[in-house]
């Protein structure tokens, strides 16, 4: 049975939720501050994310569910909220492979969002950026450089799925170090910061058209000339 990872600051709605849930065969992981979701997939990938929007912790469920999804593409994400606002809804669907539980929820509904989305969610090739003699398929981590194909590792595709996103466009170091990261002190991630560019501009080597910058004190930019 598939495992989901709950993210959910209060303990008596996640113990329900848990013991419901595992009941109907699924394992449950549960985690009560939105800054530990991303640490906590990176040791145990989940099949599924079940997150309250309105977290404790000064990080709200859209901006972990953003950072997830740079990492994770296709990873299910199930928003529990009592947010109706249009735009909150826009920004969670924005995301891909996300659905919408308002509160106060009962356990058939949201059973019935659980499994919809799993059944509903397959394995399919993220966008390949292309750009002049350089492309990238973020899904299977291979950067192809004038026909020569390189796989890279699991964080050099994500900063680089970053900076293709926003390409001529600066990304700031703070962006950066949290969605990579889950961590807000750029100071120590700096020499990370820097290895990450050099194993980039290595891989865009011999491109006259593609080139990553370093913005002094503010971050990086890829920049496409064609």
């Amino acid at each position: 049975m598939a495992n989901i990872l709950l993210v959910e600051d209060d303990e008596n709605l996640a113990y329900m939720l848990c013991e419901n849930l595992e009941i109907e065969g699924f394992e449950v992981k549960h985690i009560n501050k939105g800054a530990k979701a991303l640490a906590e997939l990176e040791v145990n990938l989940a099949d599924l994310l079940l997150m309250d929007v309105d977290l404790e912790d000064n990080i709200s469920g859209f901006d972990v569910a953003e950072s997830v999804r740079m990492v994770y593409p296709t990873l299910p994400i199930i928003f529990t909220t009592g947010k109706t606002h249009f735009k909150d809804v826009e920004r969670g669907l924005k995301l891909r492979y996300v659905d919408y539980q308002k509160k106060p929820y009962g356990t058939k509904e949201l059973l019935a969002r659980i499994n919809n989305l799993l059944n509903r969610v397959v394995e399919t090739n993220e966008k390949r950026f292309v750009f002049s003699g350089f492309s990238f398929n973020p899904m299977e981590q291979i950067v192809s450089v004038d026909g020569n194909e390189i796989r890279i590792a699991k964080t050099e595709a994500a900063f680089l799925r970053l900076l293709c996103e926003n390409v001529n466009t600066v990304v700031t170091k703070e962006k950066i170090v949290w969605i990579l990261w889950n961590e807000e002190d750029v100071y120590q991630k700096e020499h990370s910061l820097n290895n990450l560019a050099h194993k980039i501009r290595k891989y865009l080597e011999g491109n006259p058209y593609v080139d990553l910058v370093t913005i002094s004190k503010v971050g990086y930019k890829l920049i496409d000339n064609k």
